[in-house]
């Protein structure tokens, strides 16, 4: 099957979106309740700011890393040109 590796990349990636918004809704959105000075609220938010921004960096890292792999193994088996 052709296709599996590419079945692959697009269950991992739908995979990756259910843990990620497990996540997100369960360990970014209650931290806790949000202090009433300016520097636990900014201190709060820039955490979970960051939080966030690693979810997608880290997602886009693993499809980006599949995507290398699967186009590396399409390459090694290309048919070479007849001279």
């Amino acid at each position: 099957m052709k296709l599996a590796p590419l079945l692959m990349i697009e269950a991992t990636a739908f995979l990756l979106i259910i843990v990620e918004t497990y996540f997100f809704f369960n360990f970014v959105v209650p931290l806790g309740p949000i202090g009433h000075t300016f520097t636990e609220y900014t201190g709060l938010a820039l955490l979970k700011v960051f939080l966030i921004v690693g979810l997608a960096v880290f997602w886009f890292v693993v499809m980006v890393g599949m995507t290398r792999l699967y186009v590396r193994s399409r390459v090694g088996n290309s048919p070479k040109p007849s001279s």
